[in-house]
This record gives structure tokens, sequence and C-alpha cells, in this order.
């Protein structure tokens, strides 16, 4: 921030103000480290001119740039100086609602910072997305400008407790969801919240250490750029991973399951309110688990004499444990597996032309079967415990689901 604010305010100086004579200067900073500034600069139409911040967006523009990373405003007057209108109209076309303004007095003594929603809170609705996509790939675009010959081509989501399987990966490179644009942040425990890039078995990876749930209070949609970056990073496929608490008495705790479909009971769906060229996202997902992959999983588990269960996996929305009613009733449309997350990825990956695979650790049988109350703690330590054996079947596994991939290319 320090630096932005001394550039603005030392272009400020070479502002060209002489009707308003007050002096703006801009500074912006975009992902490649590289600092554009701008002053405003008036003429006799005045108050028509040029502002500072148009100034400083012309420059970044000019120089083959497009993402604004943060923002400094530096004024002439005692108070912090905003962006008027018609600049946060500009800024909006090169900004997230999450990018930092600061807005400084003279000399930068009073600054105050926000988040650029706050200026402009109805710049950001609806979704408008061409085929196939979610808009600018803004996150992939700064993992890229640290890791550029970084090319994954399998996406894995790591769920509750699961974490560890990164720690496998050679050469692996972190990145907390925190520093990327347009990222949700996760809260809850077992779920760090990073992106790990790496390679497993020989093969890149592209892995989600965590997720974020709708019980946090996210929106469906908000899964969306996290399965986005994953596909602007390269993925063609995307392994899906969870904890889950078993329908089937003969399935218990510490069993792997391969997820063959889903049903969703979660009340929502993460393509809400998405708009393509051609209108809303209706998407088939008549085959939202790909069979090859999992026959590759099945064949794969049984050369390395691991037993793989396979069944349907339902969603509820959390974050309360299930009642041993609802349990009856999920057994009687044919779950066999429950959980609170897993299907909102799998059904934007399928929007963003991913191929899906999903396994499930089994933590607990469901309520009414288990002898015990069910707790979060005892979902993360039973997955603690299986996790070896899930990392050692995706390990066995990649090599081939890759080839797969490369196969259907």
């Amino acid at each position: 921030m320090k630096e932005l604010l001394k550039a603005a305010d030392a272009v400020r100086a070479r502002a060209w103000a002489p009707y308003s004579r007050f002096a703006v200067g801009a500074a912006i900073r975009t992902p490649s480290g590289t600092v554009h500034v701008g002053c405003n600069v008036e003429n006799a139409a005045y108050p028509q001119g040029q502002c500072a911040e148009a100034t400083a967006i012309g420059a970044m523009v000019s120089a083959g740039e497009t993402r604004i990373l943060e923002i400094a405003v530096v004024g002439s007057g005692p108070d912090p100086c905003a962006p008027c209108g018609g600049c946060r109209q500009r800024i909006a076309e090169f900004a997230l609602p999450e990018t930092v303004v600061h807005m400084a007095s003279a000399g930068g003594r009073t600054v105050e910072s926000v988040p650029f929603r706050e200026l402009l809170p109805h710049a950001f609705g609806l979704r408008t997305a061409g085929e196939g996509g979610t808009g600018r790939p803004w996150a992939a675009e700064m993992v890229r400008s640290r890791l550029p010959q970084a090319r994954p081509r399998i996406g894995l989501v790591l769920g509750s407790g699961l974490g560890g399987i990164a720690t496998a990966l050679e050469g692996a490179q972190t990145f907390s969801w925190a520093e990327l644009p347009g990222l949700p942040r996760s809260t809850v425990p077992g779920h760090a919240g990073r992106l790990v890039l790496g390679r497993l078995a020989g093969v890149e990876v592209a892995c989600l250490l965590g997720r974020v749930h709708l019980y946090e209070g996210h929106a469906a949609s908000t899964i969306l750029p996290l399965v986005q970056l994953l596909r602007d990073l390269g993925c063609g496929a995307l392994v899906l991973t969870n904890a889950a608490g078993s329908l089937r008495p003969d399935v218990g705790p510490g069993r792997i399951v391969r997820i063959l479909d889903h049903i969703n009971m979660l009340g929502t769906n993460p393509l809400i309110g998405l708009r393509t060229e051609h209108g809303p996202p209706f998407v088939d997902l008549s085959a939202v688990y790909d069979p090859e992959l999992g026959t590759i999983l099945d064949r794969v588990a049984a050369r390395i004499g691991l037993g793989l269960e396979a069944g349907v996996y339902l969603a509820t929305l959390g974050p309360c444990f299930e009642t041993p009613a609802e349990i009856r009733a999920f057994r009687a449309l044919g779950a066999d597996l429950v959980g609170m997350s897993t299907v909102p990825e799998a059904i934007a990956a399928r929007f963003l032309g991913l191929r899906v695979a999903g396994l499930s650790i089994v933590t607990n049988l469901a309520a009414g079967l288990a002898p015990a109350p069910l707790s979060h703690a005892q979902t993360l330590e039973a997955a603690s415990r299986a996790a070896d054996a899930l990392a050692g079947l995706l390990e066995a596994a990649l090599p081939d689901l890759a080839a797969a991939l490369a196969g259907s290319a």
C-alpha cells in the first residue's frame, strides 16, 4: 500500500488542474507487480476532462495489462479522495469486488482502504457467461504469473481431513485462496482453503485443499470460481473426494466408495442466476460421474487389492447431521451415502466441460444405524485414518486417468 500511495502522490504533482485547482493522482498495481500511474488532466470544457483513475487505466491497458489488483487514489484536500462515479464504472471493467481501493488525502496523511464492492455495490449482479465459461480467468492468470510452466491435467478436491494427501506431491507450490482474486474463504476445520500444484505419480495435478459448504452461508454459485480455476489452469477432469456417512450397514467406517450418481437435496444449484449466450445453462446430468474414469478406478482398486464399493451419494444442506427418519427416507430414495458437499462441484464441473469422478471415505454409519452420537471431530478422525488408502488409490490410478484424458483429447 505504501508504494502505491507514494506513486499516486508523486504523479499528483504533475496533474493539469488549472480550473478546479484540485490535483489527483492514481496508481494501479497489476498481477505482474507493475505499477501504472495517472493524474487528472483538465481543459476549458471543465468539468469535462480526464480523471486520474482513467489516465492510470489507460496506461495499464496500453502496456497490455487488463487486471487491477490494487489501486490508490490521492487527492489535494484534507479528506480521503474517492473515485467519482464514472471512474468507479471504469475500474469495474478491470477489477473484482474484492479489489482493494486505497483513498488518501494530500501526502497520504489520511488513508481509508475498502473493497471495491463497497464503492459500487450494484456493479456485480447476475453473472454472464460465454459458452462453457464464467468470465475472465483472473485467478488462473495470477497463478500462471508465478508458475508459467504449470499445466495440471487433473484437479483434486480434498475433503474433510484429507488435505494430507497433498503432502505427497513433488515440487509442490501452494497458494492461499485469500491471495487469488474471486475465490471464497473456507471456515470449516479440516478445510485449509489452499491450492497446491505439483506432480503425483508423474502426473501434474492441482489440488484444492478443503472446500466451501453452503451451510457456511455461501451461495451455491460460490463454488464456480474454484472449479473454473482448475479448468482454466488446464485440468480436463476433476476427482472429488469427501467424508460421508453410510446408509448401508455392510459398508462401515474406513471403506472407500466410488460415487455412481448423486441426489441433490441441497435445495439449490450453483448455476442459478447464470446466463450463457443461449440463456440459462440447462446442463445434461444423465452421466455426471464419468463411466470410463469410474471403470479405471475399479480396475486399479482391484489391482492394488483395495475393496472399492460403489453407490449413490445424497447431499444435504447441513450443518446438522440427519435424523434417523431422514436416513430412512433417503434409503427409500436409493441413497447409499450422505454428506454435505460434492454435488455443487460436480454440477459446476460438468457445466465447465470437465469429466468427473467421485470418491467417498465412509467415516460413520448414518443416524439410526450408528451406535454413538455423530460429530465433526469423529468425521475428521475417521477420514484421517482412511486417507492413506485413498492416497494409494489416487496415486495408482492417476497415470491411467491421465491417459484416458489424452485419448479423448
